[in-house]
Protein backbone atom coordinates (compact mmCIF):
# COMPACT_ATOMS: atom_id res chain seq x y z
CA UNK A 1 0.00 0.00 0.00
CA UNK A 2 2.87 2.33 0.85
CA UNK A 3 4.41 1.80 -2.61
CA UNK A 4 1.13 2.69 -4.29
CA UNK A 5 0.88 5.92 -2.26
CA UNK A 6 4.48 6.83 -3.12
CA UNK A 7 3.82 6.17 -6.80
CA UNK A 8 0.67 8.33 -6.76
CA UNK A 9 2.59 11.12 -5.01
CA UNK A 10 5.37 10.95 -7.61
CA UNK A 11 2.88 10.99 -10.48
CA UNK A 12 1.09 13.96 -8.95
CA UNK A 13 4.37 15.86 -8.55
CA UNK A 14 5.45 15.04 -12.11
CA UNK A 15 2.08 16.13 -13.47
CA UNK A 16 2.19 19.39 -11.55
CA UNK A 17 5.75 20.10 -12.75
CA UNK A 18 4.67 19.42 -16.33
CA UNK A 19 1.73 21.77 -15.92
CA UNK A 20 3.99 24.65 -14.89
CA UNK A 21 7.09 23.96 -16.96
CA UNK A 22 6.11 21.77 -19.85
CA UNK A 23 3.86 22.01 -22.82
CA UNK A 24 0.43 20.53 -22.34
CA UNK A 25 -2.40 20.18 -24.82
CA UNK A 26 -5.28 22.51 -25.47
CA UNK A 27 -3.29 25.54 -26.60
CA UNK A 28 -1.99 26.96 -29.83
CA UNK A 29 1.50 28.37 -29.82
CA UNK A 30 4.64 28.03 -31.86
CA UNK A 31 7.72 26.58 -30.21
CA UNK A 32 9.89 28.54 -32.62
CA UNK A 33 9.67 31.49 -30.19
CA UNK A 34 11.35 29.59 -27.34
CA UNK A 35 14.91 30.42 -26.31
CA UNK A 36 17.43 28.77 -28.60
CA UNK A 37 15.03 28.38 -31.50
CA UNK A 38 14.89 30.43 -34.69
CA UNK A 39 11.88 32.76 -35.03
CA UNK A 40 10.00 31.34 -38.02
CA UNK A 41 6.98 32.54 -39.97
CA UNK A 42 4.91 30.36 -42.25
CA UNK A 43 3.47 31.57 -45.55
CA UNK A 44 -0.31 31.07 -45.47
CA UNK A 45 -0.44 30.15 -49.18
CA UNK A 46 2.73 28.03 -49.27
CA UNK A 47 4.76 30.72 -51.04
CA UNK A 48 7.95 32.58 -50.16
CA UNK A 49 7.91 35.33 -47.54
CA UNK A 50 9.91 38.54 -47.72
CA UNK A 51 10.31 40.51 -44.50
CA UNK A 52 10.03 44.29 -44.70
CA UNK A 53 11.41 46.45 -41.93
CA UNK A 54 11.83 45.06 -38.45
CA UNK A 55 8.81 42.74 -38.58
CA UNK A 56 6.67 45.56 -40.00
CA UNK A 57 5.28 43.61 -42.96
CA UNK A 58 5.71 40.42 -44.95
CA UNK A 59 5.14 39.99 -48.67
CA UNK A 60 4.21 36.49 -49.77
CA UNK A 61 4.98 35.45 -53.35
CA UNK A 62 2.94 32.38 -54.33
CA UNK A 63 3.10 30.99 -57.88
CA UNK A 64 0.06 29.13 -59.19
CA UNK A 65 1.33 26.98 -62.09
CA UNK A 66 -2.15 25.56 -62.79
CA UNK A 67 -3.65 29.05 -63.10
CA UNK A 68 -0.60 30.47 -64.88
CA UNK A 69 -0.31 33.33 -62.42
CA UNK A 70 1.78 34.58 -59.51
CA UNK A 71 -0.04 35.89 -56.45
CA UNK A 72 1.26 38.46 -54.00
CA UNK A 73 -0.15 38.92 -50.51
CA UNK A 74 0.56 41.78 -48.11
CA UNK A 75 0.72 40.46 -44.53
CA UNK A 76 1.59 41.75 -41.10
CA UNK A 77 5.09 41.14 -39.71
CA UNK A 78 4.12 37.77 -38.25
CA UNK A 79 2.52 36.62 -41.55
CA UNK A 80 -0.74 35.99 -39.69
CA UNK A 81 -3.04 38.82 -40.82
CA UNK A 82 -3.73 40.32 -44.22
CA UNK A 83 -2.95 44.03 -44.60
CA UNK A 84 -5.05 45.94 -47.12
CA UNK A 85 -3.34 48.72 -49.02
CA UNK A 86 -4.61 51.43 -51.35
CA UNK A 87 -2.46 50.55 -54.37
CA UNK A 88 -4.43 49.41 -57.44
CA UNK A 89 -1.27 47.71 -58.74
CA UNK A 90 2.33 46.92 -57.73
CA UNK A 91 5.17 47.02 -60.26
CA UNK A 92 8.04 44.54 -60.03
CA UNK A 93 10.69 42.79 -62.08
CA UNK A 94 11.18 39.01 -62.07
CA UNK A 95 14.63 37.60 -62.70
CA UNK A 96 14.83 34.03 -63.95
CA UNK A 97 18.14 32.50 -65.01
CA UNK A 98 19.65 35.92 -65.72
CA UNK A 99 16.68 37.14 -67.75
CA UNK A 100 14.39 39.94 -66.53
CA UNK A 101 10.62 40.16 -66.99
CA UNK A 102 8.58 43.21 -65.92
CA UNK A 103 5.47 42.41 -63.87
CA UNK A 104 2.44 44.43 -62.84
CA UNK A 105 0.56 42.79 -59.97
CA UNK A 106 -3.07 43.94 -60.07
CA UNK A 107 -5.21 44.27 -56.94
CA UNK A 108 -7.74 41.45 -56.62
CA UNK A 109 -11.27 42.28 -55.49
CA UNK A 110 -13.11 39.67 -53.45
CA UNK A 111 -16.76 39.61 -52.41
CA UNK A 112 -15.88 37.03 -49.74
CA UNK A 113 -13.44 39.34 -47.93
CA UNK A 114 -14.89 42.68 -49.01
CA UNK A 115 -11.62 43.66 -50.63
CA UNK A 116 -11.77 46.00 -53.62
CA UNK A 117 -9.27 47.50 -56.03
CA UNK A 118 -7.72 50.25 -53.93
CA UNK A 119 -8.37 48.34 -50.66
CA UNK A 120 -6.80 44.92 -51.08
CA UNK A 121 -4.13 42.67 -49.59
CA UNK A 122 -4.13 40.31 -52.60
CA UNK A 123 -2.49 41.09 -55.94
CA UNK A 124 -1.99 38.87 -58.96
CA UNK A 125 -0.25 38.85 -62.33
CA UNK A 126 -0.79 36.49 -65.26
CA UNK A 127 2.67 35.05 -65.94
CA UNK A 128 2.41 31.39 -67.08
CA UNK A 129 6.11 30.86 -67.78
CA UNK A 130 7.18 32.39 -64.46
CA UNK A 131 4.53 30.49 -62.48
CA UNK A 132 6.00 27.18 -63.68
CA UNK A 133 9.57 28.01 -62.60
CA UNK A 134 10.95 26.44 -59.44
CA UNK A 135 13.36 29.34 -58.77
CA UNK A 136 13.17 33.06 -59.47
CA UNK A 137 13.55 36.40 -57.75
CA UNK A 138 11.09 39.28 -57.68
CA UNK A 139 12.36 42.81 -57.08
CA UNK A 140 10.28 45.85 -56.23
CA UNK A 141 11.91 49.24 -56.85
CA UNK A 142 9.56 50.73 -54.26
CA UNK A 143 6.75 49.45 -52.07
CA UNK A 144 4.54 51.79 -50.07
CA UNK A 145 2.66 50.02 -47.31
CA UNK A 146 0.47 52.06 -44.96
CA UNK A 147 2.64 55.15 -45.33
CA UNK A 148 5.97 53.34 -45.02
CA UNK A 149 8.18 53.25 -48.11
CA UNK A 150 10.51 50.31 -48.75
CA UNK A 151 13.04 50.57 -51.60
CA UNK A 152 14.88 47.89 -53.58
CA UNK A 153 13.07 44.93 -52.05
CA UNK A 154 14.04 41.53 -53.49
CA UNK A 155 12.33 38.27 -52.63
CA UNK A 156 13.87 35.04 -53.90
CA UNK A 157 11.51 32.14 -54.55
CA UNK A 158 11.26 29.57 -53.00
CA UNK A 159 13.49 30.48 -50.02
CA UNK A 160 12.24 34.02 -49.27
CA UNK A 161 14.01 36.40 -46.91
CA UNK A 162 13.96 37.08 -43.21
CA UNK A 163 14.88 40.75 -43.39
CA UNK A 164 18.59 40.00 -43.05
Amino acid sequence: MRNILRMLALLGTAGTMHLFTGCGGGHDHDHDHEVGHEHVHHAPHGGALGMLGDHAFQIEIAPDADGGKVDLYVLDGEAENFIRIAAPAIAAVAEVAGSEQPLLFQAVASEATGETVGDSSHFSVLAPELAMKSEFEITFAELELLGQVFESVSIPYPEGTHGD
